[in-house]
């Protein structure tokens, strides 16, 4: 998810996976597709963002 989390644009396939996926539920930026909040990735993707929006530089 770090490196989704920094892609210029995201197509999320689902909602599920296997036969119960294969539809898109979201695209757009990154925070686009977390803030739609469709699919099983949503989650992950929020917090991949939150994490990459508190890195303290060196």
């Amino acid at each position: 998810m770090r490196a989704v989390a920094v892609a210029d644009h995201v197509i999320d396939l689902g909602p599920g996976a296997g036969d119960a996926g294969g539809t898109v539920v979201a695209a757009g930026t990154p925070a686009h597709v977390a803030d739609k909040g469709v699919g099983a990735s949503a989650g992950y993707l929020t917090a991949a963002l939150q994490a990459a929006t508190n890195v303290t530089p060196m």
